[in-house]
């Protein structure tokens, strides 16, 4: 009977540790290399193709073990800055693809699968990630150096996709 305590307080000692290590990297680390440079925090001035300005500020880190990143992003309006939107990147593995969730101020939710195009450029939402619902927004992503990167929109209206906005983001501070 003593073994068999033994056993289990030495189970029960060894299993959590084995659990809680951290020089073993997720596998979904690795996977999410695309996203490193996003690290920090990142300024944009430009303007959408109806004129209008956009100044806002986009602030990316790690969560949960580097499993995942978060985003936030803030937009100035007049002399107040508001939070528009905070979203959560991560692997997929059904889908065995990067992809973000976003959430708006508003209530909208939107998915979108991220595709690593090349070393420098990330392609959103230009594969549905709902099979039958592509959609409606496109954006690119292509990093011009380590503290800047160009980001372009695109709407589908109709037929065609129409450019929102090019802009470039640059890391605050730089």
């Amino acid at each position: 009977m003593k073994t068999v305590w033994r056993v289990l307080a030495l189970t029960a000692v060894f299993i959590p540790m084995s659990v809680g290590r951290t020089d073993n990297k997720p596998a979904a680390e690795n996977k999410l290399a695309a996203l490193e440079r996003f690290v920090g925090e990142w300024e944009v001035d430009g303007k959408w193709s109806d004129g209008n300005s956009l100044h806002a500020r986009g602030v990316y880190e790690w969560g949960l073990g580097k499993t995942i990143m978060k985003a936030k992003t803030f937009v100035r309006d007049g002399d107040k800055e508001y939070q528009r939107y905070e979203s959560v990147l991560a692997w997929h593995p059904e889908k065995k693809g990067l992809y973000e969730i976003s959430f708006a101020f508003d209530g909208a939710i939107s998915e979108y699968l991220i595709e690593s195009k090349d070393a420098d450029t990330l392609h959103f939402g230009w594969e549905p990630f709902h099979g039958d619902k592509p959609s409606k927004v496109r954006q690119v992503i292509k990093f011009l150096d380590k503290d800047s990167f160009r980001w372009t929109v695109t709407l589908k209206d109709g037929d065609e996709w129409k450019q929102l906005i090019e802009a470039t983001w640059k890391r605050k501070g730089k």
